[in-house]
């Protein structure tokens, strides 16, 4: 059974998107049940290192946290400078 979860990833993120359906700040995304972090950037297309830490409905996560129907997802990225 599959399931949405709502991911803001903001511009910086969501230019290395792969899919052009999901190339947007903030996005709906259909997971298969018992998906984690790790899989929800892979299915993104993402580079893992591009991003600082995720939170999931307001709280700090791990890569191997699995999501649930109804998630909010927020991915960081890493902030450089000039």
């Amino acid at each position: 059974m599959n399931f949405d979860v709502t991911v803001d990833m903001g511009i910086a993120l969501a230019r290395h998107v792969v899919d052009e359906a999901y190339r947007k700040p903030k996005v709906n995304v259909r997971l298969p049940r018992g998906a984690t972090l790790r899989q929800l950037v892979d299915r993104l297309g993402i580079p893992g290192d591009y991003i600082s830490f995720v939170t999931v409905n307001g709280e700090k996560k791990t890569w191997d946290e699995k999501l649930n129907p109804g998630d909010k997802v927020i991915l960081f990225p890493y902030i450089t400078g000039g």
